[in-house]
């Protein structure tokens, strides 16, 4: 019998963070992981579509060189991208398995259940510990008509061999979109259906609109406000059958609708934890109700995000070894959407502060009017800046265009640390780079952005 200072049931973001924390801490930890390290983020998420996102994006503009003085532009196969995608994916997997390994973290390659505060069985080997994490992540979500096997997720999508010519995404949220860019720049016809009444809920209608668009002029057919009630499915077509009667088929469907927390088969019941279908409850410091136990990640159901499960996962280890000051501000989540054009957030938009009934005041800086992005051939996209009408702090930022996502860290900034937007317009930023993008944001709550 093996006793641990932590044992953490699940290897991902909000698995092997924590316990490579714990370790530099001098403890004791063992991981159990029934599948891969890394978890979907690094396996079959994250990684492996960003990956596939800097290679349509290459393509992308090798098909408009003529703009950049350029002659000539490239092919692409789908089995070579899928071999660097994995190749990709085996290195980082590897990096992290060495790096657990050289720290002392022992790695149980097995289902793990809760038993009990300080028990956990990962396959027949009984662990004890002091502490446990619960990061076991979550799983696609398939109601009703898309639990058939044949019914695509985004873990089979990146096992396929071959393309399809056409495929329909049900659910136009962050992985629907990503997805629907990456295969329409592979020239797989796509069609995205959504329920609700425009794509990418929760983002401000300004910056969702540009992506809307740019999906559009890529081929894209998009339908809203129409929900999907029925699939048939052969062995080479898909139809689906929407609300209002209306029908549209391809060579295969994907369904993104969203995640759950993976809570079945945890021993949660069992051994006391207090969970519902949104997650496992847990207090502030990411403590269930069961002392001793934590949960970080996905299983939470507060976020499904893997640098929110990896914050969540070092609270909980600073409040088992440390001092435990650290927590979690949910108005000072980011939050990236690798769109062609990116779409970058961090801290509620406009229209949820507006919904709070917070009056705020907004500042745009557009990517035309920016000398860096007219190089790039990038003139699509602006920079929006919300902070309260009361003193100027920065509340949240939301951003569409160009390298969004490296953009927004100083944005993080900004909003964790409560500057005023008077304070980021005097800030003299580098020329010409896409960063004066966000100062002269924050100039046009004054007289005015230089350039618009």
């Amino acid at each position: 019998m093996e006793r641990y200072d932590l044992v953490i049931i699940g290897g991902g973001p909000a698995g092997y963070v924590p316990a490579i924390r714990a370790a530099q801490l001098g403890k004791r930890v063992a991981v159990a992981e029934e599948e891969e390290l890394g978890g979907v983020c690094l396996n079959r998420g994250c990684i492996p579509t960003k990956t596939l996102v800097a290679s349509t994006a290459l393509l992308r503009n090798s098909r408009n060189a003529r703009k950049f003085g350029l002659e000539g532009s490239l092919t692409f196969s789908w089995d070579k991208l899928s071999r660097r995608k994995d190749m990709v994916v085996k290195r980082l997997r590897k990096g992290v398995e060495a790096h657990l390994k050289h720290l002392g973290i022992d790695i149980v390659k097995a289902h793990a259940v809760l038993k009990g505060p300080g028990e956990v069985l990962a396959g027949d080997i009984l662990l004890k510990t002091d502490k446990v994490l619960l990061s076991p992540g979550s799983v696609p979500m398939r109601p009703g008509p898309f639990a058939a096997d044949e019914v695509q997720t985004s873990r089979d999508v990146l096992s396929w061999d071959t393309l399809p010519e056409s495929l329909i995404i049900v659910g136009g949220g962050v992985i629907g979109c990503e997805f629907a860019s990456i295969f329409a720049s592979l020239d797989v016809g796509i069609t995205i259906v959504e329920m609700l009444p425009s794509i990418l809920p929760g983002i401000d209608d300004d910056i969702r609109q540009v992506v809307y668009n740019s999906l559009k002029r890529s081929g894209v057919k998009i339908v809203t406000g129409n929900a999907a009630e029925s699939v048939k499915l052969t062995d080479n077509s898909a139809e689906v059958i929407l609300a209002d009667g209306m029908q549209l088929s391809a060579e295969r469907i994907l369904v993104s609708i969203g995640r759950k927390a993976r809570t079945n088969g945890l021993g949660l019941s069992a051994a006391g934890v207090e969970y519902s279908s949104a997650g496992i409850q847990t207090d502030e410091n990411q403590m269930t109700n069961l002392k001793g136990v934590y949960a970080a990640g996905d299983v939470t159901g507060k976020w499904q995000l893997a640098h929110a499960g990896s914050a969540q996962a070092l609270a909980a280890v600073d409040h088992m070894f440390g001092r435990g000051n650290r927590k979690i501000n949910p108005d000072a989540m980011p939050g990236c959407i690798f769109t062609s054009p990116e779409i970058a957030v961090v801290g509620p938009g406009q229209e949820e502060w507006e919904k709070r009934g917070i009056p705020v005041r907004t500042g745009i800086s557009r990517y035309i009017a920016n000398g860096k992005a007219v190089g790039m051939n990038e003139t699509e996209g602006f920079v929006k800046i919300v902070a309260r009408k009361i003193d100027g702090v920065v509340v949240g930022v939301q951003m569409v265009g160009a390298d969004a996502s490296s953009l927004i860290g100083e944005a993080i900034m900004a909003v964790n640390l409560g500057a005023k937007t008077s304070e980021i317009g005097e800030m003299i930023h580098p020329h010409p780079t896409l960063s004066e993008l966000y100062m002269e944001a924050g100039e046009s709550f004054g007289i005015g952005a230089i350039h618009g």
